[in-house]
């Protein structure tokens, strides 16, 4: 009988981490979880062995012990200061990293499409700080379009349209978005991961679709309207600056408004054929997961 494989996954209580978790899980795989908050993962029951964990300065070796994968989803995307942030995400990340190569650990880090060298977002700029800190020939770095899922960015745009029905948009909304469905995403991991695969993997629809799109497609699946409130880029990012400095925690982000200001579609077809995976489209993944929740 083969032993089971372990991994640890950092993040462990957000949308991608908590889906990896089951993932991992039911694929059989010991599963091991790391977060700030590791009682969240209580209702995972037997599945996920918690550990508390607070980058950068909390990282329990006890974790790493005979772990052969880790997966590293922890980010801090709200933030007081960008220095703070730096701290949480750059050097919480070198630790972990540390950590998982001196278990002799394979390192995979969930990047993002927004990280390139054109970014204007402190996101979108310090994932590719970290990729370009990464071993391309021992480590995976995995750039997933917008998780589409229960949480994170989507679930946010998700409860805005379905309690206000308005979204301010730039430009017309006609900035292309790539999405993958959080399922498809954590097969594809999974994939790469078995098979030993290092480098760099896009795993993203490949069109992509215009966000005034994807905005109308998840209200007509909620059964509400959608009204998009064209506003100048810069006017948006001085009223989301102002609430943001006042504490208030709105739906939309000044993060959010600068990655979208720097969205670029990335190839994606190559690294998926090289996996040998099929992606849902982005109406598939809405249907999926909307399904039945119009009103």
């Amino acid at each position: 009988m083969t032993a089971k494989q372990t991994c640890l996954i950092t993040g462990a209580t957000g949308l991608l981490g908590r889906a990896l978790c089951h993932h991992f899980s039911d694929n059989q795989w010991d599963v091991r979880g790391l977060a700030r908050s590791p009682d969240a993962l209580q209702s995972m029951g037997d599945a996920v062995q918690a550990f508390r964990g607070d980058l950068p300065d909390q990282v329990p070796d006890e974790a790493f012990e005979n772990v052969d994968v880790v997966i590293h989803c922890a980010y801090m995307s709200r933030h007081t200061t960008h220095e703070e942030a730096r701290r949480v995400n750059v050097e919480g990340t070198a630790r972990v990293r540390a950590a998982a190569l001196a278990a002799g650990a394979r390192f995979v880090f969930i990047s993002s499409t927004g990280a390139h060298e054109d970014a204007l977002s402190y996101y979108g700029q310090s994932k590719k700080t970290i990729e370009e800190s990464l071993d391309p020939s021992t480590d995976l770095i995995i750039r997933p379009g917008l998780i589409l899922g229960p949480g994170g960015l989507f679930q946010r745009i998700r409860d805005s349209l379905d309690s206000f029905g308005v979204v301010p948009v730039f430009e017309g909304g006609r900035q292309q978005i790539q999405t993958v469905h959080v399922e498809d995403l954590c097969h594809a991991i999974h994939v790469a991961v078995q098979g030993g695969r290092t480098g760099t993997f896009v795993v993203a629809e490949e069109d992509g679709i215009e966000l005034r799109d994807l905005f109308r497609s998840i209200a007509d699946r909620l059964g509400k309207r959608c009204i998009l409130l064209p506003l100048p880029a810069g006017p948006l990012l001085l009223v989301l600056r102002g609430a943001e400095s006042m504490g208030l925690r709105l739906p939309l982000s000044s993060e959010n408004v600068l990655g979208a200001k720097s969205l670029r579609t990335q190839p994606s077809a190559a690294d998926l054929a090289d996996l040998g995976i099929e992606l849902r489209g982005t109406g598939q993944s809405l249907d999926d997961l909307l399904r039945n929740e119009g009103g």
